[in-house]
């Protein structure tokens, strides 16, 4: 985002675009993406294009970009659609900024919680456990439970953690593979609430990134192909790519669009775009209400969440607690 809003105004500002790069080049702070351009400069002095150069960089420059520069080289828009490209980047940055710092509390309270109970489990119950083995009298139920679930866990410590990898390895594996993951993100978004929030956020993705490519000049086929490697849901992209196929058919935007999967009223909303002639302009303001929407939806479950792990983690301490403290209740009641 930086680099290209450094780029809008360097060219904007009558600066030739390899002169641009290669400044930018220089103060560029990440040595990776300094590397990157320095190899694009060598591409353009070889004669080729800015986008023929960034084609083949995809782990950086997305097609969605490659394909912004194509248009924007074709049109002689260079500087606005870079402009435009560092305001897209920089909104996408924020929202993901904002759902970090909302989740980073649950986030923490949750593994200093993990590390609690690993430091109770391995070191604090089983000094109890010693202590408590030379009294005369029975312990309480809840005690002997709390022992013995402790005690299987360091017994089968080894066994827990295999078995515990192994699911871990299994379901990433599965997920890697294409018939795993398109049945992962299909099961994502049916997860209640979560699943509403993934569908939101994949629908703002998609509206920013087809009102970017139409504005920019992209036939609408091809920006729907492109779109759909954004979204980050097999699912959602197996719908774009049908909807383009429709599309391509001969099928209005709107029409091709799958009612199970995209909400209607955007439907609605791109039916009112392409009648109007304001498409992107709509697809913006869309794209703008349902991030709202999804912010919205994270600081209301957060706000509830931490209540409840609060609460579930304390109950799980009071349990230890008592576990701990009934015998010796027990051993002085015997001594009065």
């Amino acid at each position: 985002a930086v680099f290209c809003r450094q780029l809008a105004i360097s060219v904007s500002s009558g600066v030739p675009l390899r002169e641009s790069l290669e400044s930018i080049s220089l103060d560029m702070d990440n040595p990776a993406l300094r590397r990157i351009l320095r190899h694009v400069i060598r591409q353009l002095d070889d004669g080729k294009m800015f986008s023929q150069s960034l084609s083949g960089l995809e782990t950086v420059f997305s097609r969605l970009f490659v394909a912004m520069v194509r248009a924007a080289e074709e049109s002689g828009t260079m500087a606005p659609t870079l402009d435009y490209l560092a305001d897209s980047m920089e909104k996408t940055d924020r929202l993901a900024r904002k759902i970090r710092s909302i989740t980073a509390y649950p986030v923490f309270v949750a593994l200093f919680f993990c590390i609690v109970s690993i430091i109770m489990t391995v070191f604090v119950l089983p000094q109890f456990q010693n202590i408590f083995s030379s009294f005369h009298s029975g312990l309480p139920t809840l005690t002997r439970v709390v022992f013995a679930a402790n005690t299987f866990i360091l017994k089968h410590a080894a066994v827990i953690g295999a078995i515990l990898l192994g699911l871990v390895i299994a379901v990433t594996a599965c997920v890697r593979s294409r018939p795993g993951r398109a049945q992962f993100d299909h099961l994502i978004l049916h997860v209640p609430f979560f699943g509403a929030c993934v569908r939101k956020l994949a629908v703002a993705r998609f509206c920013r990134n087809l009102a970017m490519l139409v504005r920019g000049g992209v036939p609408v086929a091809s920006a729907m192909e492109i779109t759909s490697e954004t979204l980050d849901n097999k699912a959602l992209e197996a719908s774009l790519l049908a909807s383009r196929e429709r599309i391509v058919a001969g099928s209005a935007i709107s029409a091709s669009l799958d009612p199970e999967v995209f909400p209607r009223v955007l439907i609605r909303m791109v039916n009112v775009g392409e009648s109007s002639g304001r498409l992107p302009e709509v697809l913006e303001r869309v794209s703008t209400v349902y991030e709202d929407q999804v912010e919205g939806s994270i600081l209301t479950a957060t706000a509830l969440f931490e209540p409840v792990i609060i609460c579930v983690f304390g109950a799980m301490i009071l349990t230890l607690v008592l576990a701990i403290y009934m015998p010796v209740f027990t051993v002085a009641s015997h001594v009065r």
